[in-house]
């Protein structure tokens, strides 16, 4: 491995990229920090002198790291690894977002069987490992307008969801956000044992709505959120799930704030799954009640930011259940619209009108 090493420290890119992925293969065992602080150093190098068309060197540095960290037993770099793949995601650059998510996965893999989240919730200790590097990774959220201090899931969810909407990295994001919905719904327990979803993990929860539009997906995440299942679902049972305050635990202005925010986010995203648009409209509904002022902010804000015409056509053509939780929505969260000139429920699209 020696020789290996030596190769891969040298300044050509095409040395560099194959010297680190055989790295990556052989360094798996008898690895100590010095080694991967060498290549720290290699990939800070690398990441001043990237370029947009070129980046192998880089993805195949942050493939060894993925590699190398688990064979090291107790790394001090580990904690601050987990902030460089976040650092990665913010940057929303295609090319790196499946080595990040990996990389991600990995240094959380590493803590968890050091133990340290059962000295210490999974956020407060992702928290206190970036306290000493936080004015650049506080520049990054403010850039993003993020606060991982304020809602420590929903800001690492709305960074990895970006990329279920990728079908090339789907899979990836799908990954690391179970990846962390299974480990924080492990370590922070919940009072009313397996009744609901951990507020801790509600930001992954929801960013997975999307590929849990069945029973058996939403069982699935409902199972990875530690969540008892009274009814297993059937693979015939084609209803659409239904999400209430309830079964996730909204219980203050700040946590509805945060989940119809989200929601809305995503709903703006939608690419035409009508039962993904039914879920997240039924879920806006069902808050409508309790929140109506927090869906009146989230609506203005995030559902009416499409154009109008857009906005119109999204009612006629979506299923017809969406059709009666926007109508709700329209009422509680949007007072000035008046519901005369909402297209009609019948599945045969009708011309729009004005709106005034």
């Amino acid at each position: 491995m020696g020789l290996v090493a030596s190769t891969a420290f040298q300044l050509s890119p095409a040395v560099q990229t194959r010297s680190f992925i055989v790295l990556g293969a052989l360094a798996t065992d008898d690895v100590d920090d010095d080694f991967l602080y060498q290549i720290l150093v290699a990939l800070r190098s690398g990441l001043s002198k990237a370029q947009e068309s070129n980046t192998m060197a880089i993805i195949s540095m942050l493939r060894c790291i993925c590699k190398v960290i688990p064979a090291i037993s107790d790394s001090r770099y580990v904690p601050s690894l987990f902030w460089l793949s976040v650092a990665l995601l913010e940057s929303s650059h295609v090319a790196f977002y499946v080595e990040a998510t990996e990389l991600l996965q990995a240094t959380l893999q590493v803590l968890e069987r050091q133990g340290v989240f059962e000295r210490c919730s999974v956020h407060v200790y992702l928290l206190a490992a970036r306290e000493s590097f936080e004015e650049i990774t506080c520049q990054l959220d403010e850039i993003l307008q993020l606060s991982f201090h304020d809602s420590f899931s929903f800001s690492l969810a709305s960074i990895l969801f970006k990329g279920l909407r990728h079908k090339s990295l789907r899979g990836a994001a799908e990954s690391a956000l179970r990846t962390l919905l299974q480990l924080v719904s492990a370590h922070e327990v919940v009072p009313e044992v397996n009744q609901r979803p951990s507020p801790e993990a509600l930001g992954y929860f929801i960013a997975l709505l999307p590929v849990s539009t069945s029973m058996v997906t939403y069982h699935r995440l409902l199972e990875d959120s530690r969540v008892e299942i009274l009814v297993p679902a059937s693979e015939d049972d084609e209803r659409v799930p239904q999400i209430t305050l309830a079964s996730l635990g909204i219980e203050n202005g700040t946590m509805a704030l945060l989940c119809a925010s989200f929601a809305g986010t995503i709903l703006g995203t939608a690419q035409g799954n009508d039962a993904e648009s039914e879920m997240l409209y039924g879920l806006l509904a069902n808050m409508s009640p309790s929140y109506p002022e927090v869906i009146s902010l989230v609506y203005v804000s995030s559902l009416l930011s499409m154009s109008h015409p857009n906005m119109l056509s999204k009612l006629r053509y979506d299923a017809r259940s969406s059709q009666g939780h926007v109508r709700e929505l329209l009422k509680r969260g949007y007072p000035p619209f008046r519901l005369s000139y909402l297209p009609s429920c019948s599945p045969r699209p009708r011309a729009c009108r004005n709106w005034h």
